[in-house]
């Protein structure tokens, strides 16, 4: 009980200031990575944009002491912003909203007489969760128009605001599903959550952490090589480095890792979220993702690739991720075990949820509320209950297990491109009897599970949660402040991107998705199949596979190898991620061989300050390039 009365309350003014920020921050974002296709700030574990938030507001803090000491924000002040910063950027992103918008136009303006789209679904699309009317889409979709016409506002109002609502039940579910969780990963399993350490460190009043040496050597470096990389695109009259390097392979079979791609990237923060992940991963990530492209040679050198898909790379992962999802339950059943006597007892003692944000009892009532909310709104947009269900466990399952992979190992991203619910149910029931309205209602749910799961809700909220017990400031009260940031950054995302889209179109903006949704349900719909026996055999070999990385893990305690770094390792983004962990694990290896950890602790300061220099240059570049109309691309971020 003492613990609970020592919790100090969240401010007004941290409240106050991070919904301020969010629509400045949605709409940087939405110019990187929808108008201009560059660095895109939430494809990385760590947010690059929310951490530059950060530093300023560190700076300001900084001034403030200097001048007007009772005016500088508390470490539980700064890391209430950060969170909520975090909690908006997700639902900003390039894989949600950014994707949600067009989904809603996409289905009739692409919709010609020759691919006969009206014909297949357009009475599937429910008249409330979409926008048909042409005139309306004609200025979105070519742009030099505005939004702020009464016919064009009218129009996108009500189904903005509805999907704006479902994303909140959506962030609020997995946050009653984050309070349940925490405990048994914090406390019991003592994960380490590597993605929340560096904004605990960094905010810390008393650590002098930017007045250390080693910090200082790092930013400089890291700034000075992101500052000639991108001087010299502005202008290659400047004299660079190159950073980045793609290879085009034309010869056969090398040609097979064309997709998706084979890179050397010398990222300076990549390398410096590398260190600071434990030696295994580090391994397993750099490890597994040539391991990955080694299967793809084989696959073409044998003709597997062209015949049976060899080696299906996503099929494969989501028997992964299943693996690591039945993993953790069986890690946790004591704490599970514990959950549900609390819930039917509030008096037992082994379940105790003293501390938490929420009583177990209410987390789990709030959790089921939300799934059942969520069921009913897909009922009413014509999906079968069964289908809905088994979409949303999937869903939520998945969402778990990327959570739990940022708790215990803290990967710098976490691709997983088309493991979701949606092929995986495809692949188990074929097209045919999941039928062609659910097929199309689904369709509406790109934007949540198809593209990529690199900007995910539920692990922020998860570190927030963290960092909240870690700096003990009151963790009911940031769930609230939690859920304001989710309709704030959901609703502040929506309506920029109509804005933006409105003035130059989304043909004219980097927008690749524009008709993937639906070009892929036209093509289920024209060729309705069956069972994918061939896709759940490439799924079960995934899980087995992991399985038996787990077991060597559990016997084994050298092990090197981590399912995780299979999972995470397989597709685009760790193309420019690979090589910088490869020498990040090489110099802790290295360091830790010859030093200990006491020299490993010594040296964190500098690759700390890689990370901050590259996020510092190419934040403030990319400001400036909003007011001076310049592009600077970023090809890892």
């Amino acid at each position: 009980m003492k613990q609970l009365q020592a919790k100090s309350p969240i401010t007004l003014r941290a409240v106050l200031i991070g919904i301020a920020l969010i629509p400045l921050n949605s709409y940087w974002i939405l110019h990187l990575s929808y108008i201009w296709d560059s660095n895109r700030p939430t494809s990385l574990a760590l947010l690059f944009n929310v951490l530059f938030t950060l530093l300023v507001l560190i700076a300001i803090n900084a001034f403030l002491h200097r001048i007007r000491p009772s005016l500088t924000f508390s470490q539980s002040e700064l890391l209430t912003i950060y969170a909520m910063l975090c909690q908006a950027s997700v639902f900003a992103g390039r894989d949600m909203l950014q994707v949600l918008v067009p989904l809603m136009g996409n289905g009739f303006w692409y919709a010609t007489p020759e691919n006969e789209w009206a014909q297949l679904f357009h009475q599937h699309l429910p008249d409330w969760l979409v926008v048909g009317e042409l005139d309306i889409l004609q200025g979105f979709y070519i742009g030099e128009s505005t939004l702020y016409i009464q016919s064009h506002f009218q129009a996108w109002l009500m189904p903005t605001l509805i999907w704006v609502c479902f994303c909140l039940v959506l962030g609020v579910t997995m946050l009653c599903l984050n309070v349940v969780l925490r405990k048994q990963w914090q406390e019991h399993e003592r994960l380490t959550y590597p993605i929340a350490q560096l904004p605990f460190e960094i905010t810390q009043e008393k650590t002098g952490f930017f007045n250390r040496r080693m910090m200082t050597v790092g930013l400089c470096i890291a700034a000075l090589l992101n500052l000639l990389y991108s001087l010299h695109q502005i202008n290659p009259i400047f004299p660079t480095i190159p950073l980045y390097h793609n290879f085009r392979l034309t010869e056969q079979p090398w040609r097979a890792m064309n997709n998706p791609g084979f890179r050397i990237s010398f990222f300076p923060f990549a390398i410096g979220v590398g260190f600071l992940i434990p030696l295994d991963l580090g391994f397993s990530c750099w490890f597994f993702h040539l391991f990955w492209h080694f299967e793809r040679i084989i696959g073409q050198s044998f003709g597997w690739r062209g015949s049976i898909g060899f080696p299906r790379e996503m099929a494969q992962i989501r028997g992964v991720w299943i693996a690591l999802f039945l993993w953790t339950l069986w890690i946790g059943r004591s704490h599970v075990k514990a959950v549900i006597r609390t819930i039917f007892n509030s008096r037992s003692p082994i379940g105790s949820d003293e501390g938490e944000a929420l009583r177990y009892r209410t987390a789990i009532i709030g959790a089921l509320v939300g799934f059942i909310l969520i069921l009913g709104f897909c009922v009413k947009a014509g999906m079968s209950l069964w289908f809905a269900v088994l979409f949303f466990i999937f869903y939520f399952a998945m969402s778990v297990t990327i959570t739990r992979i940022r708790a215990e190992l803290g990967p710098p991203a976490h691709d997983l491109y088309n493991a979701g619910p949606d092929l995986l149910l495809t692949d188990a029931f074929g097209t045919r009897r999941i039928g062609n309205r659910n097929l199309s209602v689904m369709s509406l749910f790109f934007w949540l599970n198809h593209l990529s799961y690199r900007a995910h809700p539920m692990p922020h909220q998860l570190e927030a949660l963290k960092l909240a017990h870690q700096t003990r400031f009151n963790g009911k009260q940031l769930l609230w402040v939690l859920a304001i940031a989710i309709f704030v950054g959901a609703f502040s995302a929506a309506w920029g991107h109509l804005h933006l889209s409105y003035q130059v179109g989304l043909e004219n903006a980097r927008s690749w998705y524009a008709r993937a949704a639906f070009n892929r349900l036209a093509g289920w719909l024209y060729n309705p199949s069956e069972t994918n026996l061939g896709g759940i055999m490439y799924t079960a070999g995934g899980f087995i596979f992991a399985i038996g990385l787990l077991m060597m893990r559990w016997r084994f305690i050298q092990w090197p190898l981590h399912p995780v770094g299979y999972v995470v390792s397989s597709w685009w983004t760790f193309t420019g991620l690979w090589f910088p962990l490869l020498i990040s694990w090489t110099v802790k290896r290295i360091l830790l061989s010859t030093g200990g950890v006491r020299l490993y602790r010594r040296a964190i300061p500098l690759f700390i300050g890689l990370v901050i220099g590259d996020v510092i240059v190419a934040s403030i570049v990319s400001i400036l390039g909003l007011f001076l109309d310049f592009r600077v691309v970023y090809l890892s971020w």
